[in-house]
């Protein structure tokens, strides 16, 4: 019988065996997003975070959860607002943030009308 050799290492860091509250072990999807998060990268895509997320992932968030809850109004002096506002500045008018932030109303609404 062959024995079965692993074509990499196993990783051994502060995550390895954790684990959660209830004394139960972490399951590795768990395990790999706090190791993502340590590094400081996106846990969707792997780009540079801005807190968990990247500024793409951090609009689409706040947008899928002001879907979700009903929310009419715009906290404009939040960070994810603040943020795509600095890139946007640095960017250009024409950056892809802009059709993000618009939400569902706003996107039938072509650029000549605004």
């Amino acid at each position: 019988m062959k024995i079965k050799s692993w074509s990499r290492k196993r990783i051994s860091d502060q995550f390895t065996g954790r684990l959660k509250a209830d004394g139960t072990p972490m399951s590795r999807q768990q395990i790999h997003m706090l190791r993502k998060k340590a590094r400081g990268i996106c846990l969707t895509c792997g780009a540079p975070a801005v807190g968990v997320y990247c500024l793409k992932h951090t609009i689409a968030a706040r947008e899928r959860m002001r879907r979700k809850l009903k929310y009419r109004r715009r906290l404009r002096k939040s960070a994810s607002y603040v943020l795509a506002r600095q890139v946007r500045s640095k960017h250009g008018r024409g950056h892809h943030l802009d059709r993000l932030t618009r939400g569902r109303a706003g996107s039938s609404i072509s650029a000549a009308a605004r």
